[in-house]
């Protein structure tokens, strides 16, 4: 007799990791879950937001809010405008087996983290106003930053960053004016960047008006790198890639064509757009101080012709450069990876 197991609906299933229920289901919304699980269902599926909206029956705001959510906790990434699983899960398994005991170490500052429970209830919120104006007045241009009407939840939330998290009416209203400014006034992006703010000590409209500053020059840059590489990203773009675009433009200040040259040169050794080896790249000329192709050319014809020199002369494949010795395959097999 042969036998065989029917499991009805459990013959067709799919994987979700576990750090979505153990550290995020708290905060995730229905509407970032149901993204997360229609993507998860339909991995290999090439689909847009528009598609998503459509089958999820949720606003496109929503899909790149859900999106940006997932990616900001490390679950998913964007990867040459692609979705694709986190190299870092924000949350790993605990061995089962007994872990070997630790050495103490030094108490450290707790970091602030958000929960539901957090948010005070409507009559915290309610005394509040009536006691403090300041906020009062925050939650009326709260309604005209966001045009529309503040829900219970929505005023909870600035509550809590008011009065949990210490950030000032005029700091609250400054990233709200951003974020309008942006087309990202929703409000999981406000609590989201407020606690941020509060962890990281801005408590003034200087410390916020340089923060934004920051941010919008960040963006600007990323919004030209993403032009130049050719990639579309879908939702906002990763803290990683904020962080490369920033340092490539603004602090090691590369030209376009320098940048260009970098993301070519890596999708010829690698087949694939990687960021951290165009920033390996880029480090290394950046510490060599060559900053247009001219003088790029100018030093590798340079290290070529020494490196023709020192072979004519029975000295193998070693070259010489700013006065230290390498060696010429182990040089063109470099990975750059040097962040």
């Amino acid at each position: 007799m042969a036998y065989r197991i029917n499991l009805g609906q459990w013959n067709t299933i799919f994987a979700v990791p576990a750090s979505v229920v153990d550290s995020h289901i708290k905060l995730a919304t229905e509407a970032q879950l149901k993204v997360l699980l229609y993507l998860l269902r339909h991995a290999g599926e090439e689909m847009g937001e528009e598609t998503l909206a459509s089958a999820l029956n949720i606003s496109i705001e929503e899909i790149k809010n859900a999106l940006d959510f997932w990616c900001e906790r490390e679950v998913l990434s964007f990867s040459e405008g692609s979705l694709v699983p986190s190299e870092k899960p924000s949350e790993q398994i605990a061995p089962t087996a007994p872990a070997e005991p630790k050495a103490e170490k030094p108490a450290e500052k707790p970091r602030t983290t958000i929960s539901r429970a957090q948010r005070p209830d409507q009559l915290t919120v309610g005394r509040l106003l009536q006691e403090d104006k300041l906020l009062a007045g925050l939650l009326d241009d709260a309604q005209q930053i966001m045009k529309k009407p503040l829900s219970p939840g929505d005023a909870a939330t600035l509550v809590m960053l008011y009065d949990s998290f210490g950030l000032p009416c005029e700091v609250i209203a400054l990233m709200m004016n951003y974020l309008s400014a942006s087309g990202n006034a929703n409000m999981r992006s406000i609590e989201r960047l407020g606690i941020r703010w509060a962890d990281e000590g801005i408590r003034t409209s200087d410390d916020a008006l340089r923060e934004i500053d920051r941010m919008t020059s960040s963006k600007e840059a990323w919004k030209k790198i993403s032009e130049l590489f050719g990639i579309h990203t879908i939702g906002n773009p990763t803290k990683s890639q904020l962080e490369h675009a920033d340092r490539w433009r603004n602090e090691w200040h590369f030209s376009d064509e320098m940048i260009t040259e970098a993301y070519e040169r890596c999708v010829d050794k690698k087949g694939a757009y990687d960021i951290r080896y165009i920033n390996g790249i880029l480090k290394r000329w950046h510490e060599k101080g060559i900053k247009s192709l001219d003088s790029l050319r100018e030093a590798e014809s340079a290290a070529k012709n020494r490196q023709k020199a020192k072979s004519k002369n029975g000295k193998g494949s070693m070259f010489t450069l700013d006065g230290a010795s390498f060696d010429v395959k182990k040089y063109e097999e470099d990975t750059l990876f040097d962040d």
